[in-house]
Formats: C-alpha cells, sequence, structure tokens
C-alpha cells in the first residue's frame, strides 16, 4: 500500500511544507508557514505535532499540522533548545536530533551529520562544510562520495533521515535546494527548491497511513 508522508523544510524565511499524495514519489510544496522567521531546529512526535525553535522568540508548538503555532516552553521544547546550544555533535536520526554519542565527532569538518538505523548502521556526513555527501558503514573509518544528480547547490546546512523509510533521507542546503535520497545516501536528487536558506527538516509519514 502507498504511503504518503509529509516533509517540514526549516528556512531563514519560514517554513515549508512538502507532500507526496498516495506515496508516489512526486513530491510538491504544499504551503508555507511562519513566513518571515527564522527556523533554528525542528523536533516531531508525528506529522501532526511539531515543535520549532526560531529566532528571537519562544520556540513554537503545532498540533495541526502547521496550521496554527502557540508559544510553548513543554520538555520536547527545552530539549530542542538544549541541543542547539549545546558545544558537542549533533546527529540527526529518524526520531529527530540527538547529541553524538561518542567523545568525538566522525567527520569533524562536517557540516551536519546523519545516522540511518539497520543491519548495518550507515553514517552520513556533509563534509568539507557542507560542499559535499559522504556515507560510512564503518563508523567514519572509511567514506566514499555521494552523487548528486544535477550537481550539488551551495552547501549542505542539514540531513534528515525519513521517520517513514529507513533508507530514506533528506538533505538542505545554503541556497534552498531540497534533496532526497532513496538508497541510504549513496545517491541525491533534487525535490524542490526554497527561497532561502535551508536550516533543518523532519519528514514523517502521515498520521494513519499504513
Amino acid at each position: 500500500m502507498a504511503r504518503a508522508s509529509i516533509v517540514y523544510v526549516g528556512t531563514t524565511g519560514g517554513l515549508a511544507i512538502y507532500s507526496d499524495p498516495g506515496g508516489t514519489g512526486r513530491w510538491r510544496r504544499v504551503g508555507r508557514v511562519l513566513e518571515g522567521q527564522a527556523i533554528r531546529g525542528l523536533l516531531a512526535a508525528d506529522a501532526l505535532n511539531l515543535v520549532a525553535a526560531v529566532e528571537n522568540g519562544p520556540p513554537l508548538r503545532t498540533s495541526d499540522g502547521g496550521q496554527s503555532w502557540s508559544p510553548t516552553v513543554d520538555a520536547d521544547a527545552e530539549r530542542l533548545l538544549a541541543l542547539l546550544k549545546g558545544s558537542g555533535p549533533v546527529v540527526y536520526t529518524a526520531q529527530g536530533p540527538a547529541q553524538w554519542r561518542g567523545s568525538e565527532p566522525p567527520a569533524p569538518e562536517a557540516s551536519a551529520l546523519a545516522l540511518l538505523a539497520g543491519k548495518q548502521e550507515t553514517l552520513i556526513a556533509a563534509r568539507a562544510g557542507g560542499a559535499s555527501l559522504a556515507r560510512s558503514e564503518d563508523g567514519g573509518a572509511t567514506w566514499s562520495e555521494a552523487v548528486v544528480e544535477g550537481g550539488l547547490d551551495g552547501r549542505v546546512q542539514t540531513l534528515a533521515p525519513a521517520s517513514y523509510h529507513m533508507d530514506y533521507v533528506w538533505a538542505g542546503t545554503s541556497t534552498g535546494q531540497v534533496l532526497r535520497s532513496e538508497d541510504r545516501g549513496r545517491t541525491w536528487q533534487e525535490v524542490g527548491r526554497e527561497p532561502a536558506a535551508i536550516t533543518c527538516i523532519a519528514a514523517l509519514r502521515l498520521v494513519g497511513q499504513a
């Protein structure tokens, strides 16, 4: 059965919402909210419940998929702010951002890290300050370069494994390029373009979808 999904793309100028009706792989932007606000981070419980950290204001929560927002100081908001303020490296997982578990980051020059679960865990890094994407299946001891179809525009600033499929991962760049990989970071395709730099992404299955 097709699995419809939703992707929230945080930028320096608001939050874009992408949808994949029917799970066909034809992604399109279906909305923009929080216009003019710089989104610093996202933490999602599911497709409807989301916390956004914004510049110059308290964290905001939505429980209706972004239709309405209200300030929040709950545990999710505190966790997100602590991660953003922390000095250690952050790794993005299908459950959202988390503190890197090791004492040293596996790719010190990386602008973003992601960890994909599975029989063989896969690390993905935006290396050289986001100038290239690479993957590792041995904890960062060795890396192989990824292929970005059509080329990488700008520098990758964020990564986001999808909660709806263990092999899928998303990325966003400083020029607003939205990228997706369906093969654990080996190859990437452009899905969309935003008019502002992308800072964070959350990729989720729509509630009620099998």
